[in-house]
C-alpha cells in the first residue's frame, strides 16, 4: 500500500472505500466514485494515493486534471489520459500517523501541492495537467480518439482517474458519460472522478448518468484529523497537545489544505505542536487561509469571480437584483453561478443568496486593487440606499467606501457607531466615526465627529483620544471655540492634564473673552494636583479673578476656597451659582464637578448630590466613558461620607464597570483605588480593600494629590490590620503630599485627626495633642459643622476625665450634621467610653438607639463588627423575655429584621428607603409583614419592641 498522505489523515473511511473498489476491479468489476467536497478537503490527495495503490496492484492507470483553460478545447481531457502513460503523479508522502515515522517535508515548499486549487505559482498561470505537462502545449487532439481510448481499456483492467471533472470539455464528458453508461460492457473499469461541492459539481453529460456513482463526501478535519496530522507533519505522531489540536482545526476552519499549509509551515520554523504554539498556528493558518481563497479565485471563471467579489461587498445587505445590478449578471445566470461559488466553499448555501463570513469576505476583497475594492463597495452602498437600507446595514457597507460627498452618509455612519456603543463594540463604533471624518464637511461638524470619536477611543485607544483631543484645542478659528473649550474640558476631565496644558496655552492666545474665561477656569481647575507649579513645563495661564466672570470659573474658585479652608460662605455661594447653566449655553464639566466637592466639603450633601446625577446625566448624554467613571467615583466617595455603604459600593462597581483598565488615566486612577479601598473597609471586605490599597503608583503619579488619597487609604487599612507604625507613616506622607499642593482643609482627609489617634494608640499623647489641636484650628477657621464636630472628636480622645461629656458634644454636632459616617463613628467613640467607665449598662443612653439603626442598615460593615464587639464585651445574659422575643423575631427574614429595627428607632419610611436603597413602598410591605408576624399592632408596640429587647 502507498503512504498515506497528511491531508487524508481524516479520511479513512474514504481509503477503505477506495481500497474495496480496487479489490472489486481486479475480480472483474466495474465502479464510478466521485469523490467531493469544499476545495481542499484531499480531493486531489485521495485520487493520487488510489493512482499508487492501483499501480501496486498492477493495475493501468489513466490520469488527468481537467482545467479552465483547456475546457473549451475538444477532447482536451480525453488526450491528456491517452498520455498520461501508467505513472501517477506523485507527491512526497508521509508515512501514516499510526506508523510512528519521522516525516519527511517536500524538498521545496508548496511541491506537488494542489488539492482541488492551482498550486502557488508565477504570473499567474494557469495549473498544469496531472502528468506535468501544460493544458496550453498539448497538440490538437488526433482523429479517431474514441477508438485509442477503447483499445487502452481493452488492454487490462484500468483506474481511470479524473481530477476537477466539473472542468472537462464538452467532447470528453460526453466521451466519460458513455464510459458510466456502458461499464458492464467493456473490460473491468474503475472510473473515479473529484469535483466540488455537495451535491457534486458535475458536467451536465455526467450529471444523467452517474445516478447509481458512489458518492464520497470528505469531511472536515477535526480535532482527531489535526492531531493526526501535527503527528505526521511535525515528526511527533502520536503524541500531539489535544489543545494544540482542537486550535489548530478552529483555525483551519476545518480545511484540511489549509491546515497542511500551516503546520508545514509551523514545521519549517521549528515549532513543535504544543499548546505553547497555539498563537503560532492561529497566525499561521490565517495566512494560509488567505493564501488558499486566493488560489481559489484564480481558479473561477470572470463571471463567477466578479459575482463572488460583489457577493463580499454587498455583506449580506443587498437583495438578489441588487446584488445582480452590482455583479452584472443576469436572472437566467443565477442557478449555474451560485451551484459555482458554493462548490468553492468559500461561500455558504443559502436562498435566494449564499452568505460569506466576515474572515472569507475580508480575504475575497483584498486581492482586489484598492482602486477597485473601494469602487466596488461604493457602488454595493449606493444601491443598498436606493432600496432603502438605513443604520447599522449601511454603514457596514460604507466602511471600505472611498468619501462619496453624499449627504447620507455622515448619519448613516453615526447611527451605527451609537448602535455599536450599546452593544460595547467599540472598536467598531470609533471605525465608523473614523470613517465619517472621511467625508467632506463644515469645520464645526468635523470638531464633533472629533470630539464624539475621541471619546470613543478613550476606551480601547486612551493615547489617541488624548492626542486628538489635543489637536481639536489647537485647531484655530472663532467657529470653533465651543468645540476646543469642550475638547479641553472632556480631556481634563479625563485627567490628560499635562498634555492638555500646552495646547490649553495655544488656544488662549487665539481666545476670545467667554473662550478666554472658560479655558482659565479649565487650567485652574485641574492645575493643583498633578504637576508642580515650578515645573518649567508648565505654561504660563492668567490666574482666577477674585469674581468670578462666569459660572465656571465660580466653580473653580469655590473649589479654591474650599481647598484652602477659607470662607465657607464664599464657598457655598460660589458653588451654587456654578450649578446654575448660563442662557444658551452649557457649563464646562470639570468646574461644575469642583463645584459639587466644593458643595459636600462644605456640609450641603444635598445640593453637591443633585450637582453630581445632573452632571452624571450630562456626561452620559455625551458618551464620555471617562467622565462617567469620574463622577461616578465622587458619588462614591460622597455616599460614603453619607454612610450610605450600599450606595456607596454600588457607584464604585458602576464606575469600574465604566472603563477597562487601560482607560483610566494615570492622574485619576489613584482617586478611584483609594474610594474603593475606603468603600471595601467600611463595608467590612477587609481582604479587598488589603489588595486594592496595595495597587502601584501609576507611573509619574507620586506626590500627586490623587496618590495622597490612595496613601490615605493605605493607612486606613493598616489601622485595620493593626499595623500603627506603618500607618502613622502613611499618614505623615499623605500630609506632606497635600500641604505641598496648599490642600488645607480637614475636610478634604482627615489626616491628622486619624494620625492623632494612631498616635494616641502607640502611647505619643504630645504628638496626638499636637495633631488633633491642629485640625480643629483648620476646621474651626473653615466653619463646616461635620468638619468641627470630627475635630472635636478627636481632640477630646487624649484628654483626661472630661473626655466623654466631650466626645457627646461632638455627637451632638455630627448628628445634625449629613456626615453619616462621621456621626456613626463618633457614637462608637461615645459607647466605648461610656462602656468603659459605667458598670450599668447603659441601654438607655441617648447613643444607643441612632447606633444600632446604623449598624442595622448595614450589619456587615466594619462599624456594625466594631459595635459587637463592644456589646458582647459588656453584655449580660438574656431574660427568659428576652428568649420569647427573640424567638418571635427570629420569624423575621434579614430585610424585615433591618427594616423593623429601623422603624423600631423612630425612623419614617422615607428615611428608611435610602438608608436601606430601596422603594418607600418596599418599605411598607416589610412592616406589613413584621406586624402580622409579630403580632403587634402598629408603631408603637414595634418601638416598645425593639427597645425592649435592646435594653436586655
Amino acid at each position: 500500500m502507498p503512504l498515506v498522505d497528511p491531508l487524508l489523515a481524516h479520511c479513512g473511511r474514504a481509503r477503505g472505500r477506495l481500497t474495496s473498489a480496487l479489490t472489486r476491479l481486479e475480480r472483474g468489476g466495474s465502479t464510478v466514485v466521485v469523490v467531493t467536497g469544499p476545495p481542499g478537503h484531499g480531493q486531489h490527495a485521495l485520487l493520487r494515493w488510489a493512482a499508487e495503490a492501483a499501480e501496486a496492484r498492477g493495475l493501468q492507470v489513466l490520469t488527468a486534471r481537467a482545467t479552465q483553460s483547456a475546457a473549451t478545447i475538444p477532447h482536451a481531457l480525453t488526450s491528456a489520459l491517452l498520455t498520461s502513460g501508467t505513472t501517477a503523479p506523485t507527491r512526497v508522502s508521509l508515512p501514516p500517523a499510526s506508523g510512528g515515522g519521522t516525516g519527511m517535508l517536500p524538498s521545496a515548499f508548496g511541491e506537488g501541492r494542489d488539492e482541488s486549487l492551482p498550486a502557488p505559482d508565477k504570473g499567474g498561470a494557469e495549473p498544469s495537467s496531472a502528468s506535468g505537462s501544460g493544458w496550453d502545449e498539448l497538440p490538437p487532439a488526433p482523429g479517431g480518439i474514441t477508438d485509442a481510448l477503447s483499445a487502452v481499456l481493452r488492454a487490462r483492467p484500468t483506474l481511470l482517474a479524473v481530477e476537477d471533472v466539473f472542468r472537462a470539455d464538452p467532447e470528453s464528458a460526453r466521451l466519460l458519460a458513455a464510459l458510466v453508461g456502458r461499464q458492464q460492457g467493456v473490460p473491468p473499469l474503475l472510473l473515479v472522478m473529484s469535483t466540488h461541492g455537495t451535491p457534486p459539481r458535475l458536467p451536465d453529460a455526467l450529471a444523467r448518468t452517474t445516478g447509481g456513482a458512489i458518492t464520497l463526501v470528505l469531511p472536515a478535519v477535526d480535532e482527531h484529523g489535526a492531531a493526526a496530522m501535527a503527528g505526521a507533519i511535525c515528526g511527533t505522531a502520536p503524541s500531539v497537545d489535544e489543545r494544540f489540536a482542537r486550535a489548530a482545526a478552529e483555525a483551519a476552519g476545518g480545511n484540511p489544505a489549509v491546515l497542511d499549509d500551516a503546520l508545514r509551515r509551523l514545521a519549517q520554523r521549528g515549532h513543535s505542536p504544543v499548546a505553547a504554539h497555539i498563537p503560532r498556528i492561529r497566525e499561521l493558518a490565517a495566512a494560509a487561509a488567505t493564501d488558499h481563497v486566493a488560489r481559489v479565485l484564480r481558479t473561477l471563471r470572470p463571471a463567477e469571480r466578479t459575482a463572488l467579489r460583489a457577493l463580499a461587498a454587498a455583506r449580506g445587505v443587498l437583495d438578489l437584483p441588487g446584488l445582480r445590478d452590482l455583479a452584472g449578471t443576469r436572472p437566467e445566470d443565477d442557478p449555474a453561478l451560485w451551484a459555482a461559488l458554493e462548490a468553492t466553499g468559500l461561500v455558504t448555501p443559502g436562498r435566494p443568496l449564499p452568505g460569506v463570513d466576515p474572515a472569507t469576505r475580508v480575504r475575497v476583497l483584498a486581492g482586489m486593487p484598492a482602486g477597485d475594492r473601494a469602487a466596488l463597495c461604493g457602488r454595493a452602498a449606493e444601491l443598498a440606499h436606493r432600496a432603502g437600507t438605513t443604520g447599522e446595514d449601511l454603514a457596514a457597507l460604507l466602511l471600505d467606501t472611498s468619501p462619496t460627498g453624499h449627504d447620507w452618509v455622515v448619519p448613516a455612519l453615526r447611527h451605527a457607531h451609537a448602535a455599536a456603543l450599546r452593544r460595547e463594540d467599540h472598536d467598531h463604533a470609533a471605525a465608523c466615526l473614523r470613517r465619517a471624518l472621511a467625508e467632506p464637511q463644515d469645520p464645526v461638524e468635523r470638531a464633533r465627529l472629533e470630539l464624539e470619536l475621541a471619546a470613543t477611543e478613550a476606551l480601547t485607544a486612551p493615547e489617541a483620544a488624548d492626542r486628538r483631543l489635543g489637536a481639536i484645542a489647537r485647531t484655530p478659528g472663532p467657529a470653533l471655540a465651543a468645540a476646543r473649550v469642550r475638547a479641553v474640558d472632556h480631556g481634563l476631565l479625563r485627567g490628560y492634564t499635562h498634555g492638555l496644558g500646552h495646547a490649553l496655552a495655544d488656544a488662549l492666545a487665539r481666545a476670545g473673552d467667554t473662550e478666554r474665561d472658560d479655558l482659565v477656569a479649565l487650567y485652574w481647575a485641574a492645575h493643583h494636583g498633578w504637576r508642580e507649579e515650578t515645573d518649567p513645563g508648565t505654561p504660563r495661564v492668567p490666574g482666577l479673578p477674585r469674581v468670578p466672570r462666569t459660572p465656571a470659573q465660580a466653580g473653580v474658585r469655590a473649589w479654591q476656597l474650599a481647598r484652602d479652608g477659607e470662607d465657607l460662605a464664599g464657598t457655598l455661594r460660589l458653588a451654587r451659582a456654578a450649578l446654575v447653566p448660563p442662557a444658551g449655553r452649557d457649563t464646562p464639566l470639570l468646574p461644575r464637578l469642583a463645584a459639587c466637592r466644593a458643595l459636600y466639603l462644605a456640609d450641603d450633601y444635598e445640593a453637591a448630590d443633585a450637582g453630581i446625577a445632573a452632571l452624571l446625566a450630562d456626561v452620559r448624554r455625551d458618551r464620555l466613558r471617562a467622565g462617567v467613571a469620574r463622577v461616578l467615583t465622587v458619588r462614591a466617595e460622597l455616599s460614603l461620607r453619607r454612610g450610605l455603604l450600599s450606595d456607596a459600593e454600588r457607584y464604585v462597581a458602576e464606575a469600574e464597570g465604566s472603563l477597562p483598565p487601560n482607560g483610566w488615566h494615570p492622574a485619576t486612577a489613584p482617586y478611584l483605588t483609594a474610594v474603593r479601598t475606603a468603600v471595601a473597609l467600611e463595608n467590612g471586605d477587609r481582604e479587598k480593600a488589603r489588595a486594592h490599597a496595595c495597587a502601584p503608583a501609576p507611573v509619574g503619579t507620586e506626590g500627586s494629590a490623587p496618590w495622597a488619597y490612595q496613601l490615605f487609604a493605605r493607612a486606613l487599612v493598616a489601622v485595620a490590620d493593626d499595623d500603627l507604625p506603618e500607618a502613622m507613616g502613611l499618614f505623615r506622607e499623605t500630609g506632606r503630599i497635600l500641604l505641598r499642593r496648599q490642600y488645607v482643609n480637614p475636610a478634604l482627609l482627615p489626616w491628622r485627626s486619624l494620625a492623632a489617634r494612631t498616635a494616641l494608640a502607640l502611647g505619643e499623647h504630645a504628638e496626638a495633642r499636637r495633631l488633633s489641636g491642629q485640625e480643629l484650628a483648620l476646621a474651626r477657621r473653615w466653619g463646616a459643622a461635620g468638619t468641627i464636630g470630627w475635630a472635636e472628636l478627636n481632640a477630646a480622645l487624649p484628654t483626661g476625665e472630661e473626655r466623654p461629656a466631650k466626645v457627646g458634644r461632638a455627637v451632638d454636632v455630627l448628628r445634625d450634621t449629613p456626615a453619616g459616617l462621621a456621626h456613626a463613628w463618633a457614637l462608637a467613640d461615645l459607647a466605648a467610653l461610656e462602656l468603659r467607665t459605667t458598670r450599668e449598662r447603659p441601654a438607655a443612653a441617648p447613643w444607643a438607639s441612632d447606633l444600632s439603626a446604623l449598624i442595622t442598615a448595614h450589619p456587615s460593615s466594619r462599624l456594625a463588627d466594631t459595635v459587637r464587639r463592644l456589646a458582647g464585651d459588656h453584655g449580660r445574659a438574656p431574660s427568659p423575655t428576652d428568649v420569647r422575643r427573640l424567638r418571635e423575631w427570629a420569624t423575621l427574614s434579614q430585610a424585615e429584621t433591618h427594616t423593623a429595627t429601623l422603624a423600631g428607632h423612630g425612623h419614617a419610611n422615607r428615611v428608611i428607603a435610602e438608608m436601606l436603597s430601596v422603594s418607600r413602598r418596599t418599605v411598607e410591605l416589610r412592616l406589613s409583614s413584621v406586624y402580622k408576624k409579630l403580632g403587634v399592632s402598629g408603631r408603637g408596640e414595634l418601638r416598645a419592641l425593639v427597645r425592649g429587647m435592646e435594653s436586655n
